[in-house]
């Protein structure tokens, strides 16, 4: 009785980490997190939907070219974009009712990440089904999967590759109902195979005979589903189908090793798993035609439509990919690094754990101890295969970014993590007190109790570092220039300057498209671009200086003769570890900086600030002593604003110089 109510206790407590972990997700979404991961997060759907939906001004990364596109636009518009649509006619209906417009760099943010993040919990829910068809436990597999800071960080933003976690999670599930019903199915048959062999009667044999006649056929199941699925998957990023390869094999492979499947039903499940895929295609292949301007309307009306109408992003995709000289744009990193850094990085204990196992496989299979392998029939070699095979495939390729992986958490969730994690009730096993068995359990409960703890550490500390501090300036400072830009007049120009930052998505300031024509009240009018970015990305700062002043005081004489008159806002946006440089090159040039804000936190790895003296704490533990510690702590991660403006000095050298030309 009292191991009953201590194991109801366990899972109430289990249940309330579950929902708080699902809160905790939304929450930080909402609050929101500010760092800043990649710039695909921003460019690869943001950035391109943000500028069609509200018209403007964005820059669209080089993938999404109209020459040779290599993303597809499906997935992201249906997500995406319908979000967008949403918020446009949420801010029409703000605006005639209320006066509010809701079209901020907040909500363009908020509103995208809110819908993956709803989509993030199909994870959850394909693990809990797959371990409950195969009648496992789920909930502390649940708590791993929640506590990740993948699905935390990476879960509830708008990458590819979270998209590409989803489809896989659900593909997975798809095999894995496949592969327990034709399991089950198996051992019916072999049930009532063996009853009629063992039947006396010619009635009884006719019992069992209808019996088999009742049986389901598994031979095709889901297979529309999972057709599509790998056709999506492979739209929205062509690695899905390295990721596909094992689950699609295990769903055609089953019943092949038991002779239930022939050879033509092999290759018939085969055939109607390409046919199935065939409408996906077309579909996917006509949305991103009509998207890039490769297909319109008028030539399908005047019937001129052509093989050249049509456009095949994921085969461009291969070809770009497929040449070392594209990856070394991007950057090429050596062989190993998924398997020795990726791994445990992305999965820290879970990652470690996976590798020890798999070279004990490779043990065993050296060995010839292949009854230690895990069953071909069994979802743990398919998870297992699901695992091992699309990390050494996508080794093959030089170019190796740690988001990349991400797709294979469920399956590293549902293998190992019960090493760090047990389920409540294999941890309450009654065996005599005192015995050597209980202090083995004891002990073995008290290793796993510490390994969790080490996993939330890390995976905690990762989710702060990339969900905060890393880059998280640029959000604050997206939202400082749009209320700038609001309040300024339409006039004034600014010009904006940024150094070791990532690139700004330029819709999120939301000024109107200069290539678009507006109309109010049936005038139509068209404006004048007002904001000019200049990435200095790992530049020196004195090219950039002297071009931007060039540029301006050239503006300036021009505007003179013509007699019109143009304010100008010229900002840097500097981190704190390269301010004395930028000062130099300020001195040199005569140019005033004024300092406007410092935004926190902000953390950039490419230029890490000197943390000597973070390591110092006062000797004297007064309270004056300790402020300044933490201020000056706090510096470190900041990114500093300056107003810049050039002195009578400078502009009279380059209005000669200017002049001479």
């Amino acid at each position: 009785m009292a191991k009953h109510k201590n194991l109801q206790k366990e899972q109430k407590s289990i249940s309330k980490w579950i929902y708080g972990l699902g809160l905790l997700r939304i929450f930080l979404v909402l609050v929101p997190q500010t760092g800043y991961v990649h710039p695909d997060e921003y460019f690869q759907s943001l950035e391109v939907l943000a500028g069609k939906v509200f018209d403007v001004e964005y820059s669209p990364p080089w993938e999404f070219n109209t020459t040779q596109p290599i993303r597809g636009i499906t997935i992201p518009y249906f997500t995406t974009g319908l979000s967008y649509i949403f918020l446009r006619d949420i801010r029409n209906l703000a605006l005639e009712y209320l006066s509010v417009n809701v079209v901020t760099p907040y909500f363009l943010l908020v509103v995208p990440r809110l819908l993956v993040t709803v989509f993030s919990f199909i994870v959850d829910y394909c693990l809990m089904k797959i371990c409950i068809n195969n009648n496992e436990k789920f909930e502390s597999r649940l708590i791993i999967l929640g506590t990740s800071y993948i699905m935390l960080l990476y879960g509830t933003r708008t990458f590819s590759n979270t998209t590409e976690l989803i489809l896989f999670s659900v593909l997975l599930y798809f095999v894995c109902e496949s592969q327990t019903f034709s399991n089950e199915l198996l051992r019916k048959e072999e049930y009532i195979k063996y009853r009629y062999d063992k039947s006396n009667s010619i009635v009884e044999k006719a019992k069992f005979h209808k019996l088999k006649l009742y049986l389901v056929p598994d031979n095709y199941r889901n297979c529309v589903i999972i057709a599509n699925i790998t056709i999506f998957g492979a739209f929205n990023r062509p690695t899905f189908l390295i990721y596909a390869v094992m689950p699609v094999f295990f769903w055609i492979y089953r019943g092949t090793a038991h002779k239930r499947v022939s050879v033509i039903q092999f290759h018939t499940r085969i055939l109607f798993l390409a046919i199935c895929s065939i409408p996906s295609i077309i579909f996917n292949i006509i949305i991103d035609s009509f998207f890039y301007g490769y297909l319109t309307w008028g030539e399908i009306g005047m019937l001129e439509v052509s093989m050249d109408n049509f456009v095949v992003t994921p085969l461009n995709f291969i070809r770009y990919n497929s040449q070392t000289s594209n990856l070394a744009r991007h950057g090429l990193h050596p062989r190993f690094l998924h398997l020795l850094v990726n791994i445990p990085l992305l999965f820290n204990i879970i990652g470690v754990i996976a590798l020890f196992t798999l070279l004990k496989y490779i043990y065993w299979i050296c060995q010839k101890k292949f009854q230690m392998l895990p069953s071909i029939r069994s979802i743990k070699l398919l998870m297992t295969t699901s695992f091992i095979v699309p990390v050494f495939i996508l080794s093959i390729f030089p170019h190796q970014e740690s988001r990349f992986l991400i797709p294979i958490l469920l399956p590293l969730v549902y293998l190992h993590s019960e090493s760090i994690l047990p389920e409540p009730d294999n941890i309450l096993v009654q065996v005599p007190r005192g015995s050597i068995e209980e202090k083995r359990k004891h002990t073995v409960v008290k290793k796993t109790s510490k390994a969790f703890k080490m996993y939330l550490f890390f995976n905690f500390i990762l989710l702060g570092v990339l969900g905060f501090l890393h880059q998280g300036g640029v959000y604050e400072a997206l939202n400082y220039l749009h209320k700038d830009m609001k309040f300024a007049s339409r006039n004034t120009e600014f010009h904006i300057l940024t150094s070791y930052m990532y690139s700004m998505p330029h819709s999120f300031l939301l000024q109107k498209s200069p290539d678009k024509v507006f109309s109010n009240n049936k005038v139509k009018y068209a404006v004048k671009k007002r904001v000019f970015l200049y990435e200095m990305g790992f530049q020196e700062f004195d090219p950039v200086v002297e071009e931007l002043k060039t540029i301006i005081t050239a503006k300036e004489i021009l505007e003179r003769n013509i007699n019109h008159k143009t304010n100008y806002k010229i900002y840097i946006f500097i981190p704190y570890s390269k301010i004395q440089e930028a000062f130099t090159a300020f001195f040199k040039h005569r140019i005033d900086a004024r300092l406007i804000d410092k935004l926190w936190p902000h953390f950039t790895t490419e230029s890490i600030p000197d943390l000597a003296h973070a390591f110092f704490y006062p000797s004297q533990l007064d309270q004056a002593a300790g402020f300044d510690y933490l201020t000056k702590l706090c510096e470190v991660f900041e990114l500093y604003l300056y107003e810049l403006s050039f002195n009578n000095h400078t502009k009279i050298l380059i209005k000669e110089r200017f002049l001479e030309y």
